[in-house]
């Protein structure tokens, strides 16, 4: 495809997010929880799709696909992490969406700082997230420069592919926030179900003779041990698959671009759609993914680049036009992603860091409605710089997009769970353990990660172990130590005996 051509389209697919951006910009109010929560009305099917776009992006694109070519069926335990995340949803979410409704908290940090009585909870928290979502974001922009540069044989060059997709992320989000986000999720999650499924079926009908040769094809040329597990090169061992399960089940949970969409819910009633329909929308996605992946061990043997089959494949089948639809589906994937990480990442910066310094310069205390307009221009200005940390990333960072999530984000963000859920349920759990207990796993982690710790874990994840010596440490340090004062937990907990459906 010509670069000309890729570009034009590019231009006009620009306009049409920039245009969204603007219509929610028309709709946003001069607060915080407006320009990052859309004022808490997201209802069933925006957040649905709002849900999946987030979660789906360039890992699904090429890291999944790369990972059912080259490890085989067990990626699908992915499908069985979200339909776990559903009762964590319905019962821990609930009481985080009952408590962010009384009290106005917008992300996930400003909770663990209310609920611990302690900044530094919060503060911690919010430095592991940013560490981790930065890396994430610029694994979109990747995704992004890797897909143009693909298709245009070079037309458009990597880097321009990347900072295509980051301008235009940061100029929608700017003008509308929330609500931008959410209407541009609803276009992008629905190009992605559609393209994606339109791909997998003219993939399957022009090399096979249908689903089941499909496979019988894949054994015929010796990879049968792709079908079962551990897979073909070992990865998904029995241990292996339980530690994906355990992070992947509570990451998703805890992840702060999540988080806001379950505190965004117009009423409980959205909560458990989102409970029920993420589990099935994960299971379509993968389903696609898997089998467009089983058409590429068949025509494509041996590929050294096995997260860029899908673009390569779909080049050689797709007629231009439906080519160049389906492009522009993989640049709303990783957009989708993008937006929901630096909006999230920009209120978390503006409440936990620049505002408590801001305050203590001022020396008076701002109006709440002044404060409020400050707190909401400040996540403004912080966007290009949060995504300029992305591209540096997309520009020097891994260069495996399935590198990135499985040993970098998931992982550090899993860590925070076991004090994000202590604080939802245990009222004798302290600040002084919950930050012992982050620092300590995270620094495990990323020891046994590294190497550092040359301990043989007999297949299990790196994080397993770390947070197992974390809830250690936090139960034994909350025990140790004073907790908040019982006012204080009681403000929480006394909601949790509300029915929902009544808040």
């Amino acid at each position: 495809m010509s670069a000309t051509t890729m570009w034009i389209a590019l231009g006009v697919f620009a306009g049409l997010l920039v245009f969204l951006g603007y219509l929610g910009h028309r709709g946003t109010q001069n607060t915080l929880e407006d320009f990052v929560l859309g004022s808490r009305k997201l209802s069933n099917i925006p957040a649905f799709f709002t849900v999946t776009a987030t979660l789906f992006s360039a890992f699904s694109y090429f890291g999944i696909t790369g990972q059912f070519y080259t490890s085989g069926i067990g990626a699908w335990i992915q499908v069985a992490t979200t339909a776990a995340v559903g009762p964590i949803l319905y019962f821990a979410g609930t009481r985080i969406w009952v408590v962010a409704r009384k009290y106005g908290i917008v992300n996930v940090t400003e909770y663990l700082t209310d609920r611990y009585r302690s900044r530094s909870v919060g503060l911690v928290a919010g430095l592991i997230m940013i560490a981790a979502l930065v890396p994430y974001m610029g694994a979109q922009f990747r995704g992004s420069g890797l897909t143009l540069e693909a298709v245009t044989s070079g037309g458009i060059p990597y880097w321009a592919g990347a900072v295509f997709l980051a301008v235009v992320v940061t100029l929608y989000v700017m003008s509308g926030g929330f609500r931008s986000v959410v209407w541009t999720d609803v276009i992008q999650g629905g190009m992605m179900y559609v393209l994606l499924a339109i791909a997998a079926i003219i993939l399957v009908a022009t090399h096979t003779d249908g689903l089941g040769n499909l496979l019988d094809m894949v054994e015929d040329q010796g990879q049968g041990a792709l079908l079962s597990n551990p897979g073909a090169d070992g990865l998904f061992g029995l241990p292996y698959l339980i530690s994906v399960l355990v992070i992947f089940a509570a990451a998703h949970f805890t992840m702060p671009q999540l988080q806001q969409r379950w505190m965004a819910a117009r009423s409980h009633s959205t909560l458990k759609f989102m409970a029920i329909s993420l589990p099935v929308g994960t299971a379509i996605i993968y389903f696609c993914l898997f089998y467009i992946a089983m058409v590429g061990v068949v025509t494509r043997p041996g590929d050294p680049a096995p997260e860029a089959i899908y673009p390569a494949m779909i080049m050689e089948v797709l007629p231009q036009w439906l080519l160049l639809v389906a492009i522009l589906a993989i640049i709303a994937a990783t957009g989708s992603t993008a937006n929901s990480i630096v909006l999230t990442l920009s209120s978390i910066v503006a409440k936990e860091y620049v505002n408590p310094i801001a305050a203590r310069r001022r020396g008076t205390a701002l109006s709440p409605e002044r404060e409020n307009k400050a707190l909401t221009t400040t996540a403004r200005i912080l966007l290009p710089i949060l995504v300029a940390g992305g591209l540096l990333v997309a520009f020097f960072g891994p260069s495996s997009i399935i590198g990135i999530i499985v040993s970098i984000t998931w992982p550090a963000v899993f860590l925070i769970f076991p004090t994000l859920l202590a604080g939802l349920y245990w009222r004798r759990a302290t600040a002084p353990a919950a930050v012992l207990s982050m620092l300590l796993s995270e620094l495990i982690f990323l020891s046994l990660n590294q190497g550092w710790l040359p301990i043989s874990l007999g297949g299990w994840h790196p994080a397993i172990p770390a947070a197992i010596v974390g809830v250690i440490v936090l139960i034994g340090g909350s025990l140790l130590t004073r907790p908040p004062s019982k006012e204080h937990v009681d403000r929480h907990f006394d909601l949790f005996e509300t029915d929902p459906a009544k808040v």
